[in-house]
């Protein structure tokens, strides 16, 4: 089970995820970040995926897919801030590959 619990403030939304990002609730996940994508964008966007229990292999393709739309992952534990690290390492590798082939 995965409950996801969103608040707004005028210069940011926080949503937090509590228990485990998998299969079947990444369709829960990825239909509510659509459905909110509207009001976030003039606001900072931070997930904090500090009461996450287990991600995933479609766990893990998600909260990339967040990263990369400019949410910000706050993590924890050992595993989930290893994971944040390797996400956000590969998205920038991809920028820079991206960028070198405009050159």
């Amino acid at each position: 089970m995965l409950r996801i619990t969103m608040v707004e403030t005028l210069t940011e939304q926080k949503w937090t995820l509590e228990g485990r990002l998998g299969q079947p609730w990444i369709s829960e996940l990825k239909s509510a970040w659509t459905k909110t994508e509207t009001a976030r964008r003039e606001r900072k966007c931070v997930v904090d995926l500090t009461g996450v229990t287990s991600i995933d292999k479609n766990g893990e393709k998600a909260l990339a897919e967040l990263s990369r739309e400019g949410a910000e992952l706050i993590a924890t534990g050992c595993y989930t801030r290893h994971l944040v690290h390797t996400l956000r390492e590969k998205i920038e590798s991809s920028a820079v590959r991206k960028g070198a082939c405009r050159e």
